[in-house]
């Protein structure tokens, strides 16, 4: 009975674990029913443990088997989780190494973002970048400031060709062009461009160009420089550097470019022209009466009255002082030349007006043609200041067309000029003297110095050839001094040899007389010979007398009161004013040889040579008459009183050893 019992406790035991894996509850029902039917144990009891217990293992099996399934599944899945882990950790640190390169390439855009917008905005240049495809592009702020508009633009191109200055569009797109197509190797070019404001300004664009596998350009950026001030500073530099400040008008720098790409535009085309060359008559009397502001004003009028004159491709310029070009490019025709020169002739019968008066003005004018007078700048202008001299010469107020003759004369003088400089020095010029006679006493008691020049290329120069030449070069002021000072030294060799003292009488150049220093000159070259002032005369003309009149007449009068005479010479010939016969300081009145030549059959002349004597007389004058060459001249002038004189009756002028014997013979 006990061990029955134990065994349905055991079964039903094993049944309750078995059942505990099924269902905790259902165990513990069975295992009371066990417990407490134990005394009803039957077949029935049995048979159903024995299910249960069938049915327990069963299910245990079943569920074991399904438990390894499970558990090679999550090893399997537990397996595949741990290979997606690791890929997942791999990706995860692949994912932070990108995030961090990420933020380094943040960072270092950020950075150059800022360099960029600190590079644009710290530079003095406008940045820009276009898409040529698109034709869109972008502009820095700096841009904006240059022309107007920044930021990204549509159109760009089309908006930029719109803004260009008329005048410079054609080159900017031939540079940009050039560019482009690889003619240069970047791109540079200056031009104006219209800012917002309506107004141009100077820009200098560079850049360079992004290019396809086709070599097709597709991008270009670059820099946008205001250049406005500098063009402005470099305009006024080239206005100083080929513009007259004066009359606005071309100056001798460009007009010689302009001559000379028109000489050069004749040499391949044949074309002719002229150059004429205008010279103010009188310009300088202009400026000593009015003032250099009017001179000023009258030049910039005629030169406004000269532009009217011209076509476009004619040039009005101005070399300096009263000299003025005009130079007409393409005229075939002399006759168009003829025309134009009478046009100008007319230009200058109008009354001038400056501050409110009117005053005429007239000129004289040269013409060269080229290229059969000339084939380079300096030789038309040369020709054409000739052919200007040769109109001066002909009285003025005319125009002369330039021939050889008129080159050979200059040729020739330009030779003696260069000889006349060497004469002093190599001791070719001479001193010949002209005695004096003295009428009361019959007595020579002065001569006059007379100059000669026997050249070794030129031969006998006569002084009217030479001693202007002389003046005109400034030449005169050297051999001035050296007639003085040989003249004195003569008077000072006679009175050693004979013991006779007589005086010198000098002629004396306006050119000299208004050298500053002519008076501690003359003082000098007295003290230097020992000559005695007293015994010195000096003489002038009447038109040295109107070269600066008061300043003149004041050296004069400081001779005078060193003791040496004044004696105007030529007397009747120019203004003769007796006006001058009273302010001058003059001690002798030297009449001119036409008062003379006529006096022996009296009339009119005789008496009017004879009125000079006596007024001369009455002012405390000296009379001297020159050119005396018959003895009824002498007798008349001895009858009227004349003191002095001078001419071939009594002696031709003589070298001084002659003068010296014919002194003695008398």
């Amino acid at each position: 009975m006990f061990c029955k019992l134990l065994i349905r406790i055991l079964v039903a035991s094993f049944a309750c674990q078995t059942l505990v894996l099924i269902h905790p509850g259902l165990a513990h029902a069975a295992l009371s029913e066990s417990v407490l039917s134990h005394k009803t144990f039957s077949f029935t009891g049995i048979i159903t443990i024995i299910f249960f217990l069938v049915v327990a293992v069963i299910y245990l099996l079943v569920n074991i088997n399904q438990r390894r399934k499970t558990e090679r599944l999550l090893q399997q899945q537990n397996e595949a989780m741990t290979g997606v882990h690791e890929e997942l950790a791999a990706q995860e640190e692949e994912l932070r190494q990108n995030f961090n390169e990420l933020y380094l390439n943040e960072e270092k855009i950020r950075q150059n973002e800022e360099m960029y917008r600190l590079v644009a905005e710290g530079s003095n240049d406008g940045l820009w970048d276009i898409d040529l495809i698109s034709g869109t592009g972008i502009m820095s702020e700096r841009c904006h400031e240059i022309i107007g508009y920044s930021g990204k633009a549509v159109n760009i191109q089309e908006k930029w060709q719109a803004r260009l200055h008329p005048d410079d569009a054609a080159e900017a797109m031939v540079k940009l062009e050039e560019y482009l197509t690889g003619k240069t190797p970047y791109y540079s070019s200056e031009y104006r461009i219209q800012a917002a404001c309506g107004e141009y300004k100077w820009v200098l664009a560079r850049g360079q160009a992004l290019f396809d596998y086709e070599g097709r350009a597709t991008r270009i950026a670059g820099s946008l420089t205001n250049i406005t001030d500098s063009k402005l500073k470099e305009q006024r530099i080239r206005q100083m550097a080929y513009y007259d400040s004066l009359t606005g008008l071309p100056n001798r720098t460009l007009l010689t470019e302009n001559v000379g790409k028109a000489l050069a535009v004749s040499v391949l085309d044949g074309s002719k022209g002229a150059l004429v060359f205008i010279d103010i008559d009188n310009f300088k009397v202009i400026n000593d009466t009015y003032g250099h502001s009017w001179g000023d004003k009258l030049l910039i009028e005629i030169g406004g009255r000269l532009l009217t004159l011209v076509a476009e491709s004619d040039v009005v310029a101005r070399l300096g002082g009263d000299e003025l070009i005009v130079f007409l490019h393409g005229r075939e025709a002399q006759a168009d030349i003829i025309m134009f020169a009478d046009r100008l002739m007319k230009v200058f019968e109008q009354p001038f007006s400056i501050n409110n008066r009117r005053f005429y003005a007239t000129a004289s004018a040269g013409i060269a043609i080229y290229p059969e007078d000339g084939t380079s700048v300096d030789e038309l202008l040369r020709n054409a200041d000739t052919a200007m001299y040769s109109a001066k010469k002909s009285g003025r107020r005319t125009y002369k067309f330039f021939d050889q003759l008129m080159y050979e004369a200059v040729a020739e003088k330009t030779r003696m000029e260069e000889s006349l400089r060497q004469a002093l020095v190599n001791q070719e010029l001479r001193l010949h003297y002209q005695p004096q006679y003295h009428v009361s006493n019959g007595r020579i008691e002065s001569f006059e110095a007379l100059l000669r020049w026997e050249s070794p290329e030129c031969g006998r120069v006569p002084p009217i050839k030479f001693i202007p030449l002389a003046e005109e070069t400034g030449l005169i002021v050297g051999i001035g001094k050296w007639v003085l000072k040989t003249a004195c030294l003569f008077s000072q060799d006679i009175f050693v040899k004979n013991q006779t003292r007589l005086s010198a009488s000098v002629n004396v150049s306006v050119v000299q007389l208004i050298q500053d220093d002519f008076v501690d000159m003359v003082a000098g070259v007295l003290a230097e010979t020992g000559l005695p002032p007293e015994h010195l005369e000096i003489e002038i003309t009447e038109s040295v007398l109107m070269e600066r009149f008061e300043d003149n007449v004041r050296k004069l009068v400081e001779l005078r009161r060193m003791g040496v005479r004044i004696a105007l010479d030529d007397f009747g010939s120019g203004y003769s004013s007796l006006t001058y016969l009273k302010r001058l300081p003059i001690t002798v009145l030297k009449m001119d040889k036409a008062f003379v030549d006529d006096i022996g059959a009296g009339g009119i002349d005789a008496a009017i040579t004879g009125s000079i004597i006596d007024l001369a007389h009455q002012i405390g004058l000296t009379v001297v008459a020159e050119g005396v060459e018959t003895e009824r001249q002498l007798s008349y002038l001895a009858q009227e009183k004349c003191d002095i004189i001078q001419g071939y009756l009594i002696s031709r002028p003589l070298p001084p050893a002659e003068f010296l014997n014919k002194l003695s013979a008398i």
